[in-house]
């Protein structure tokens, strides 16, 4: 994950998905997926804040995991329950 800049690209991308308050790693994320680093299990329904924080600037989004995450998933597909 990154963002362009015009002298060149973020130094500093985090990722994460949290849920009541542990924040889960993500690997990479786009508009309908995440993307995993770390293993976890969560119930089809769970809502969660993607979290991103870019160059110490963080943003963030509810989203809802519609079929949840079973063990050993890396892909979740997600929607957007309010935007940034």
């Amino acid at each position: 994950m990154g963002r362009y800049h015009a002298d060149g690209y973020s130094a500093d991308v985090e990722g994460y998905l949290v849920v009541d308050g542990q924040r889960i790693v993500l690997g990479k994320t786009n508009s309908r997926q995440l993307y995993l680093a770390e293993p976890c299990e969560l119930p089809p329904g769970t809502e969660g804040e993607l979290l991103i924080i870019i160059d110490g600037n963080a943003s963030s989004r509810l989203v809802t995991l519609p079929t949840g995450v079973a063990q050993g998933q890396i892909a979740v597909e997600y929607t957007v329950a309010a935007p940034f």
